[in-house]
């Protein structure tokens, strides 16, 4: 398969996000032209217009103009983090010492009310309020509906898993990327399968979740970020 094949087929999900958000080809020119910028900048390529149009094959004129429109900086998931670092009771007062709902949301974004972060998470179904109290009801964070959060999920789980497949295939990096793969099952297998994935899923999730918990209170404030996921999918005939 040649190069560009590859990336055709890498694409066609960002394509069909795209025109299902009602934009098309020359809407897209600008995002796929600072991707190329953003990625020269971080292989060592020397930082002047020359070097980067160079690098990347943009005019120079082009690399003036999306130097000044620097990707937003990427802002964790905040109602992901609160999940995440949930203690193991499930249910915690709305209120109260160290161990609310309040203080625990205080902890990951200070600059956010823990009630617009609650109203999220019940959004999201993954909490409930119960008068003074909040329940945990699954220990995720998946908003719908197209929303800002779902978005930026989308996008941060694309990137990650995405640098580290390429981080594979252009230096041996070494990062865990596998998937199961069959085909000929019908509808009840395919979803008895998923079932199985999602639960065998969600329990290594919550291992590594507490084991990081413990490790973060541990080593206090590294400078090193990890994403750990998993993902399935099922699609009746051939897909292109």
């Amino acid at each position: 398969m040649q190069i560009a094949d590859v990336l055709t087929r890498a694409l066609v999900p960002l394509a069909r996000l795209a025109i299902g958000r009602g934009l098309g080809v020359r809407d897209l020119l600008d995002p796929l032209k600072r991707a190329f910028l953003v990625a020269a900048e971080t292989q060592g390529v020397r930082q002047t217009d020359s070097a980067l149009a160079l690098a990347t094959g943009l005019q120079r004129r082009d690399v003036v103009r999306l130097r000044d429109m620097a990707v937003a900086p990427r802002i964790p998931s905040a109602p992901a983090r609160l999940i995440a670092r949930w203690p193991d009771a499930a249910v915690l007062p709305l209120r109260g010492g160290d161990d609310s709902f309040d203080a625990l949301a205080r902890s990951v974004r200070r600059d956010v009310h823990p009630r617009t972060l609650l109203d999220a998470l019940v959004a999201a179904g993954s909490v409930t309020e119960e008068g003074d109290t909040v329940r945990l009801v699954r220990r995720a964070y998946a908003p719908g509906g197209g929303s800002p959060e779902q978005l930026l999920y989308l996008a941060d789980n694309l990137h990650d898993h995405g640098a580290a497949a390429v981080s594979n295939v252009l230096a041996d990096a070494g990062f865990f990327d596998r998937a199961a793969h069959f085909d000929g099952l019908d509808e009840a297998a395919a979803s008895a399968l998923a079932a199985r994935f999602a639960a065998g899923q969600m329990a290594v999730l919550r291992d590594v979740a507490e084991a990081a918990r413990g490790l973060q209170d541990a080593s206090g404030d590294g400078a090193v970020r990890v994403r750990f996921g998993g993902y399935g999918y099922w699609t009746e005939g051939e897909e292109r």
